[in-house]
């Protein structure tokens, strides 16, 4: 570019300015293009230019590094950034709640030719594509160190230990409720002096439960459990010195031990100066005494590593006493959520601490591996059904306010002039690996009848009516946290005496599952839980304890091999967004056909993204316009961004699959699927690949009244305005009545009908012969337990599929209200004619089957998405099957 005034000595004409400015644009050597001269003699024009100029040039004086943080300067990025350090070899783990989202969803808005921060979403992609390359071609080829580890929440209203844990604590047997700890002579805290030893401590102190600090030494185990590649367990030596521990004791280890045990206690102390502060830790002393107390014979295997206390909050963590040298950095946190956040027995308490597993066989010299970041957190929340709203804003409140001094100073920290120390970095509960929550919330039963079930029904119950899930789904509170399907009674609240019911619960209380243990890991790490239950023996409080059982494998990797590999895989990568050359790709095909589409029959197409540049490439499926969906609903990618080096390929797989939400509407409407994709390379150009197919009209998910009126099956079916006229439909539904006929004559004696799934392939081919309207072809007998099922589990997923069930949803509480057979077929009454001949028909089945010998004390088993009680619900089908 040449910027220039008036040829120097030339002649001015009369017509001529003074003053003129000369910008010419040279496209470079080399290139087939001229130059572009423009010029002005615009003299005011100029002035404006160069106020301008002269306004950014201070401007830009005055500003900071910090101050080109957003997008219209993101062509400064190259010269800002800080390239040194890969994310992955940060000592902080990254936050779990931002890398369990799929990665396309946290890229900037973008749309076909409208594209976003494009330099923000390579960064995020590339980290993306090296966890993952770091997990594929490290871990997954290393050795696993299995961590057993057991989590239990007590809510103990307060009281003292005075039976045996250890049901909890160990969990390999239940032992009658009748069992005491013998108690403690001068235990109470009255009779304790100023000056007097504690008797707890005295206690602890003969059993060792204080252990030593992590910088002292100590005796360690020889082993640990490592999983290899083939899935085998091997024992692992982790230090020499560990065997004085089993011979002290002569106590052998079992499989089935935990290696940690992470106990949260509640409502620890309710006195009300323990509100405000206090000191004392004879409560906690006489719990972890009781604790140890519990593990019988294997007590002296184990140790006491840390806890923290916040009023009546309390976290515990012991750990066998040969793993102690596997665990280090240990920190503590605690958040109250009472009055001005300090006051009240609602809060939290949180531990945070590495684990780094040792190799086998043991290498020689020093040995530094990769540790796995383990973080606890006992939270008791607010009560009552009507502060739902308040438990979400705590879980958020103390999510926020729960942090750990990592002792690392911060990027921007500077030493006061006072004299204080420059500021540190805080952590997170959720920058860790694996994150525990042990939440005590009260979470109520919507119906009170559900009390008088028996227990083996508690699972259906507890499944149906999992209040906190409410919460998860919602994405108010505890997303993304996983829990295992409950299958114990609620744990809370016992009653004695009169109060109780035959099951011990308090007649006066609604029963809750108010104690609940949830975790969350990142892909670095496996977790497994083996068990969630309550312990209904321990009867002291008003709550029965919960415990669950985790296996964690973490993998065995020394920190030098690891960071080699991330260094190298890093600067292949690192500079893929400042280089001046292009990002080119070839995807193909760009025309992709599907065929013929059924429901629910999954079909499956290849895209192949080649890289044939020089630089790495990132690409994203971006909308065709802002604001819209980057795909269909019909049609799945498994791969919506990736990072393709030069030279390689990406294989995409795209499937469509139509499931009922998708095929009510085209059942409806026009079948034709047709879509284009839009594939956008980052700093690159956008790529397009057609999609087409045709869906087949199926009888699921659609309505009853609709069915009735098909002029004959619904694949010949060519358009919805051939349908018959409303006052010309059939009674009933054809696809209905041919299952319901073929059970009558052929699954009156199956045993698990309706209770069991059938063999999908069956059940597609049924499907295939009702749509189709030809006869059924299973390829078996007909007497053939398998087809029955098969059968049976069709009628269902039909029923089940469609737009609006046999009894409409707005009647569904009306029915659960149902006291008397005449009031049960009253409500027949506001049903159509044709949801009514289907209940007749399929409540007549199942009254004939109900009376054959297979099925007489069956349990009928009803599912439903709706907050209705199941025992109302079978109440009301009895009237017309009983």
């Amino acid at each position: 570019m040449d910027l220039s005034s008036a040829p120097a000595g030339g002649t001015l004409t009369p017509s001529q300015a003074r003053t003129e400015l000369t910008v010419t644009i040279n496209p470079g050597q080399g290139s087939p293009f001229h130059s572009i001269a423009l010029q002005t003699n615009d003299i005011p024009g100029l002035r404006q230019v160069l106020v301008e100029c002269r306004r950014l040039k201070e401007a830009l004086a005055a500003e900071t590094d910090d101050d080109y943080d957003f997008e219209p300067f993101a062509w400064l990025g190259p010269y800002l950034a800080d390239n040194a350090l890969p994310p992955l070899l940060s000592p902080i783990p990254p936050d779990l709640r931002k890398i369990r989202k799929p990665t396309h969803t946290r890229l900037s808005a973008a749309s076909a030719g409208l594209p976003g921060n494009d330099i923000a979403d390579i960064e995020t992609v590339r980290e993306d594509w090296m966890r993952t390359k770091v997990e594929e071609d490290v871990f997954a080829r290393c050795e696993k160190a299995e961590l057993r580890i057991r989590v239990g929440t007590f809510n103990v209203n307060g009281k003292l230990p005075s039976q045996d844990l250890s049901a909890w604590v160990r969990g390999q047997f239940e032992r009658p409720a009748s069992t005491f700890i013998p108690p403690i002579k001068d235990f109470s805290p009255l009779s304790l002096g100023v000056g007097q030893k504690d008797p707890i401590e005295e206690r602890m102190e003969a059993i060792d439960l204080s252990g030593t600090a992590l910088g002292q030494d100590a005796s360690h185990s020889k082993s640990l459990s490592l999983a290899s590649e083939g899935g085998m367990f091997v024992e692992v030596p982790v230090d020499a010195a560990s065997e004085e521990t089993a011979v002290s004791s002569n106590v052998k280890e079992d499989h089935s031990d935990p290696d940690m045990l992470v106990l949260g206690f509640q409502e620890l102390d309710l006195s009300t100066e323990a509100l405000l502060y206090s000191t004392k830790t004879v409560r906690e002393d006489a719990w972890c005494m009781a604790v140890f107390a519990g593990l019988g014979e294997k007590a002296v295997l184990y140790e006491k590593l840390v806890s923290k206390q916040l009023v009546g909050m309390l976290l515990v963590i012991v750990i066998k006493k040969r793993l102690h040298a596997c665990f280090s950095e240990i920190m503590t946190s605690s958040a109250g959520a009472g009055i001005m956040g300090i006051m009240g027995n609602k809060g939290a308490t949180a531990v945070r601490l590495q684990f780094t597993p040792m190799p086998f066989p043991a290498s020689a010299g020093e040995y530094e591996g990769k540790p796995a970041t383990l973080t606890f957190v006992n939270t008791h929340l607010a009560a009552f059904d009507e502060m739902f709203e308040k438990r979400n804003a705590d879980f958020h409140d103390l999510s926020k306010r729960l942090q750990f001094d990592s002792g690392l100073p911060a990027d921007d920290s500077t030493a006061p002039n006072g004299g204080y120390g420059p500021s540190t970095v805080q952590l997170n509960i959720f920058e860790t690996d694996v994150l525990f929550w042990l939440v005590r919330a009260f979470i109520y039963l919507a119906v009170p009848i559900l009390i008088a079930m028996a227990p083996e029904h508690f699972k259906l119950t507890a499944l149906a009516l999992r209040v906190l899930s409410l919460s998860m789904r919602s994405r108010k509170a505890f997303e993304d946290f996983v829990e295992c399907p409950i299958t114990h009674p609620p744990s809370y609240r016992f009653g004695a005496g009169l109060l109780a019911d035959r099951l011990g619960y308090d007649v006066k209380r609604k029963p809750a599952w108010t104690d609940r243990i949830l975790h969350m890991a990142s892909s670095a790490v496996t977790v497994k839980q083996t068990s969630y239950s309550s312990h209904s023996t321990i009867t002291m409080s008003d709550h029965r304890p919960v415990s669950a059982g985790f296996e964690v494998q973490v993998p065995v990797v020394s920190l030098p091999e690891y960071e080699t590999f991330v260094e190298r895989i890093w600067h292949d990568v690192s500079s893929a967004e400042y280089v001046e050359e292009r990002p080119r790709v070839r995807v193909g095909p760009t025309s992709i056909d599907f065929s013929s589409v059924s429901y629910k029959r999954p079909v499956v197409r290849t895209l192949e993204i080649e890289n044939i540049g020089k630089v790495p490439c990132a690409y994203r499926f971006v909308p065709q316009a802002p604001g819209s969906a980057s795909c269909p609903g019909w049609l799945c990618i498994n791969a919506m961004t990736g990072l393709v080096l030069p030279g390689e390929k990406a294989q995409v797989s795209l499937t469509v699959f139509i499931d009922d939400s998708v095929a009510a509407q085209m059942n409806i409407g026009s079948t034709r699927l047709e879509e284009t994709l839009v594939i956008h390379t980052a700093l690159g150009r956008d790529h397009f690949v057609a999609l087409g197919g045709e869906y087949e009209r199926s009888c699921f998910a659609t309505s009853l009244a609709w069915l009735v009126r098909l002029p004959g099956p619904i694949r010949q079916l060519k358009s919805p305005s051939d349908l018959l006229p409303e006052d010309r439909g059939v009674n009933a539904p054809r696809e209905i009545m041919r299952l319901v006929n073929w059970l009558m004559s052929n699954a009156t004696q199956a045993d698990e009908i309706f209770l069991a799934q059938g063999n999908e392939d069956l059940v597609q081919q049924i499907r295939e012969n009702l749509d189709t309207g030809t006869e059924f072809t299973v390829g078996g007998p007909e007497s053939d337990p398998t087809v029955a099922l098969a059968f049976a589990d069709t009628l269902l997923q039909l029923l089940g599929s469609f737009v609006e069930p046999v009894i409409p949803t707005s009647l569904h509480a009306k029915c659960a209200e149902m006291t008397s057979r005449d009031e049960a077929f009253e409500v027949l009454d506001a049903l159509p004619v044709v949801n009514v001949n289907v209940w007749i028909s399929l409540t007549a089945f199942l009254h004939f089957v109900g009376q054959q010998e297979t099925f007489k004390g069956k349990v009928e088993r009803l599912d439903s998405p709706m907050p209705v009680s199941a025992v109302g619900k079978r109440r009301f089908l009895r009237y017309f099957i009983g």
